[in-house]
């Protein structure tokens, strides 16, 4: 069996035993998802270091793209939001987002900034994306991982959803997962900070 299988359920058996026992664990939600993200990183990084995404020929190369990729999706998000305006009062940013509270953001930076989307990464593209683009075409890769990355956060939202299809695209595009974890990382900060910025929310 291909290393990269057995890895992947591992970590699905992993989030799926995190995600039963969360209701028995009296513990702050931030610091289980670390815990749980860490248990996760170290399987797949010791099990499927070679084979996860994480090697490439520059990552400095990679990282700058990664941010060109980011300031084009960020900057596209807010022309539509802009134009949005022409048919909806407040716009589709007001309808997507919602102000989430600042009183831990030292720990939502690190836990659902930094730690969560490399995980995630890692495994939805670097594993799971790469595993299935050995038999399926690009167009069902990025359907299907992108389905379950948007499931994985409870609910299939819109914003999920367009955020693993653009993550997938940029894994196929650049074959690695460090240009699709700065896009991921600069999605969930402007997430986090737009509703308490942008002038028009």
């Amino acid at each position: 069996m291909d290393r990269r299988l057995v890895v992947i359920l591992a970590v699905c058996l992993i989030e799926a035993g995190f995600r039963l026992l969360s209701g028995y664990i009296f513990v702050d939600g931030l610091i289980y998802t670390l815990f749980a993200r860490l248990v996760e990183l170290t399987v797949i990084l010791v099990f499927s270091y070679r084979s996860c995404g994480l090697i490439t020929a520059s990552l400095s190369k990679e990282l700058v793209i990664g941010l060109g990729a980011a300031a084009a999706f960020g900057a596209s998000v807010l022309v539509l939001d802009l134009v949005s305006r022409i048919f909806m009062e407040k716009g589709l940013l007001s309808l997507l987002l919602s102000q989430q509270p600042l009183d831990q953001w030292v720990s939502f930076f690190f836990i659902g900034c930094l730690i969560g989307p490399f995980a995630e990464e890692l495994f939805f593209r670097g594993l799971l994306y790469a595993w299935m683009r050995e038999s399926l075409a690009p167009v069902y890769c990025i359907i299907l991982t992108s389905l379950l990355f948007a499931s994985l956060h409870g609910n299939i939202s819109v914003i999920q959803l367009i955020g693993g299809i653009v993550f997938a695209l940029i894994y196929e595009w650049r074959r690695n997962i460090w240009a699709p974890f700065i896009v991921h990382t600069s999605a969930n900060i402007g997430i986090w900070v737009i509703p308490h910025l942008h002038p028009f929310m």
